[in-house]
């Protein structure tokens, strides 16, 4: 085990030197800022909810049990698709076959690789809640030990089940019908999750005392899952009330159980799978555009697609993505809006947030399809270099190959979610622009950062995007985001709120239409210009 981990950490190693630090300097200062405005949001949120009289610390609970429980979902639906890559379709699983080593180093290996890829995003990005509230309830020093601990055995739990589960679907079906099975089980999925939503929500939310009874009432307490666990180790420690070694001890034992699971599963039925998933010597169908032969302008385009639908490895996320979605839809018809509809400008504020959520999505959405779009093309690189193909077309076919499905997608996700919401017609169509405009920037800068920083030799493609290149555009994209939404609300605050239309109202309103155009134009021109000669550079690199 250790030999086959030690050239992954003598890569580490190698990559790390003064000069890539100080390259990357830039990268780990916004990396720093997003984690302190995380940390800020989180701090005040806790603050002003622990202020409710009576129900604050009750309610302060509940939003952490609340976050795990919709953890728990997430990081065992990555941890399954995560597990399908790295134990079936990653490159070097022939190599490792081919050489004497065990089957059981082999799946520990791959444990370890599969657990990293599907937690790491989660593990990034927790650490500014657990100090928000450790700071807001002055825990002791023993609490960060704790809930690190904690949050990593629930981690390893969700990735026990999720690699177990892989090793069962893998072996239930054959290969020829992944497409077919993975399709079977993004809806079952989806169908879980949304029976289990309707289920745990109480459906009188028409008033504002059903609204908080609704939030009050969420059924995450049950002590037959992690989230519970995690919830009543950690805070008798944060109320400075003791030390329950109790549930710290069932979160271990559950850990090594499950993880325990996943190796027997893996025992059993490994070396079957691994040869069932072996092309076989059937004749493949040419499909539609079987007979189409397309014209230089389009060849590159035209094989992105056709490798989109042979990679199913991109289908399985494609419908993960989409299960997700109609969840998020589904929450936003839930919101209340007539019971809140007391509050001022209450359909402009949510319309503001379905925004910003929206550019979490396409944020998420484009650093898995668009910024490893380039990366996609592998070892097989130099045949791009070697065919009349100039870098200039190359990267606006990788941009239109993005952008169409990115933004088709994102268009329906606000479109219907302002529809649950009742919002009016100047807001849809204010909201569907700055989403077409977002799409366009965000496209561009995600296949601009994936030619600057390709990664042509990877084991599997989910490790392109939890590249640090990957974080960077993620940071970046989300960033270009809440600045666009930020000057668009200033704008209707001074026009609509403030109702200052003098010489001064409408020169801030005329500076921030320039700065939206201009932050959305550099983000779309910059890096498209650099990656397509950070590209044409790239010649020695295979």
């Amino acid at each position: 085990m250790l030999l086959l981990i030690k050239p992954k950490l003598l890569s580490l190693k190698n990559s790390v030197s003064t000069k890539v630090v100080l390259r990357r300097l830039p990268f780990i200062a916004i990396g720093i800022g997003f984690w302190f405005l995380f940390y800020i949001g989180t701090y005040k949120v806790l603050t002003y909810v622990r202020g409710i009289e009576f129900f604050g610390e009750i309610l302060s609970r509940k939003l952490f049990s609340m976050t795990f429980f919709s953890l728990l979902g997430f990081l065992i639906l990555s941890s399954i698709i995560t597990a399908i890559s790295s134990f079936y379709l990653s490159k070097d699983i022939p190599l490792l076959l081919s050489k004497p080593v065990e089957i059981r180093d082999i799946l520990r290996l791959k444990t370890f690789e599969a657990f990293m890829n599907s937690s790491w995003m989660v593990l990034s990005f927790m650490p500014p809640v657990f100090i928000a509230y450790g700071i807001g309830y002055g825990a002791p020093a023993g609490y960060y030990l704790l809930v690190l601990g904690c949050f990593l055995l629930f981690s390893l739990i969700t990735a026990g089940i999720g690699i177990t589960t892989a090793h069962i679907l893998t072996r239930l079906f054959p290969a020829k019908r992944t497409r077919n099975v993975l399709f079977g089980i993004g809806v079952v999925l989806f169908l879980l999750l949304y029976f289990l939503i309707k289920g745990v929500i109480p459906q009188d939310i028409s008033t504002p005392e059903g609204f908080i009874n609704s939030i009050m009432s969420f059924k995450t307490e049950s002590p037959m899952i992690p989230s519970y666990w995690i919830t009543e180790a950690v805070f008798p420690v944060l109320f400075k009330s003791g030390f329950n070694i109790f549930y710290t001890i069932i979160l271990l034992s559950n850990a090594l159980f499950f993880l325990l699971l996943s190796e027997i599963a893996g025992l059993r039925f490994y070396r079957v799978n691994t040869e069932r998933i072996q092309p076989s010597g059937e004749r493949v169908s040419r499909g539609i555009l079987g007979g189409y032969y397309p014209e230089m302008n389009t060849a590159m385009f035209y094989k992105d697609i056709k490798t989109f639908f042979r990679d199913t490895g991109q289908w399985s996320q494609v419908l993960v993505i989409g299960a997700l979605i109609m969840i998020y839809v589904y929450n936003f018809k839930s919101i209340p809006i007539n019971a809140l509809s007391g509050f001022p400008f209450i359909k402009e504020i949510m319309v503001l947030v379905n925004l910003v959520l929206s550019g979490l999505v396409l944020s998420a959405v484009s650093v898995r399809f668009i910024y490893a779009s380039v990366s996609l093309e592998g070892q097989a690189f130099w045949i791009i270099r070697t065919s009349p193909v100039d870098m200039n077309r190359f990267i606006r076919s990788k941009f239109l190959y993005g952008f169409i499905p990115v933004t088709a997608l994102m268009l329906i996700l606000v479109f219907l979610t302002n529809l649950a919401m009742d919002a009016e017609r100047i807001l849809m169509y204010l909201s569907l622009g700055t989403v077409l405009m977002l799409c366009v920037s965000i496209s561009g800068l995600g296949t601009g950062f994936g030619a600057m920083y390709p990664k042509f030799k990877y084991e599997n493609i989910a490790s392109v995007s939890m590249s640090l290149g990957g974080m960077a555009f993620m940071l970046i994209a989300f960033s270009i985001v809440i600045a666009t939404l930020s000057l668009e609300s200033w704008i209707f605050y001074v026009y609509d709120i403030k109702g200052v239309m003098d010489l001064s109202g409408k020169i801030q309103i005329a500076l921030s239409m320039i700065l939206i155009i201009l932050i959305n134009a550099a983000a779309f021109y910059l890096p498209m210009r650099i990656g397509e000669k950070k590209l044409q550079e790239h010649t020695g690199i295979l």
